[in-house]
């Protein structure tokens, strides 16, 4: 019986001791539980103080960033409206030039038509090596000439043609025999004709052409009982002439041509025999063909 009074009055003790401990931390508890309630929010609020500060520079940076992109993009457009009003001033500047030029050469061109010029078309220009390659129409013609009839009876002969102008040119055969046919026929001569030509189109072209000559030659003439020669003077006269070239080919080509004109000799007349006598002297006015031919031509 007593032991157990004993126990309750332990028991007792105890409850009295744990009560204030567990009224003491049950205080605690709602202290600290009331503490973080107020410091929380003071807490955001420093929180939310220190972060604005950060927030409003990182906006005026924004701002800042997008006003220099701004400046910038302007500066850009700027300088490119700029470029494109030089370019098209640059090109109104050109066409300007270049008709300019057109109503020059316009103006020329009718200058020249007023006073019946024709300006030269312009031929093509090959380099090769860093040289012009000289063109067909830059070449002066020049042709070597054979008179095919006149081979044929024995008299050689051979002419020169040489351009002066693109429509003009000079042409020089020379003829002579040196030898007879037979004992009672021969022709021993040495002949001059130059000739003066005007082309219609142009010497490189060929076609038609007028001709103006003179001629000079001495001869000695065999023929059945006589033989006439000249002596004191040569055969002299001049005459007209046309004639037609056709080109063959690149180098080779034909020559037609026929003339009329005046001669005028002087020549004595023998006996056809070794050493004959002299029967005459005669002058003597020759109206008729001067100048015909059918040629082999050569040109260079």
């Amino acid at each position: 019986m007593k032991l157990n009074t004993y126990i309750v009055k332990i028991l007792i003790l105890a409850i009295s001791l744990a009560m204030p401990a567990l009224a003491y931390t049950q205080e605690r508890k709602e202290k600290a539980v009331n503490k973080q309630t107020v410091v929380t929010p003071k807490k955001k609020k420093a929180k939310q103080s220190a972060t604005s500060p950060n927030k409003i520079q990182q906006t005026k940076n924004k701002k800042q960033s997008q006003t220099e992109e701004e400046i910038r993009t302007a500066c850009k457009a700027e300088r490119r409206a700029k470029r494109a009003e030089a370019e098209r001033a640059t090109r109104k500047g050109e066409k300007k030039s270049t008709d300019k030029n057109k109503k020059a050469a316009i103006s020329k061109n009718k200058r020249d038509a007023a006073k019946g010029k024709k300006r030269p078309a312009a031929a093509p220009n090959k380099k090769r090596n860093g040289k012009s390659a000289p063109t067909a129409s830059k070449r002066r013609f020049i042709a070597l000439k054979t008179n095919v009839p006149f081979d044929a009876l024995v008299v050689q002969n051979l002419a020169l043609e040489v351009e002066v102008h693109k429509q003009v040119t000079i042409d020089f055969p020379v003829m002579w025999s040196i030898s007879d046919i037979e004992r009672e026929h021969g022709l021993r001569t040495i002949a001059f004709q130059p000739e003066g030509r005007w082309w219609l189109k142009s010497a490189q072209e060929g076609g038609h052409f007028f001709g103006l000559h003179a001629h000079a030659a001495w001869f000695n003439l065999k023929w059945e009982d006589n033989r006439y020669q000249t002596e004191k003077r040569p055969l002299l006269g001049a005459g007209i002439s046309y004639g037609y070239r056709l080109p063959l080919g690149k180098h080779w080509g034909a020559e037609f041509n026929l003339g009329f004109g005046y001669a005028n000799m002087q020549y004595n007349t023998y006996y056809n025999i070794e050493n004959g006598a002299r029967i005459d002297s005669r002058l003597r006015n020759y109206w008729g063909i001067t100048r015909a031919g059918l040629s082999l031509v050569y040109r260079f």
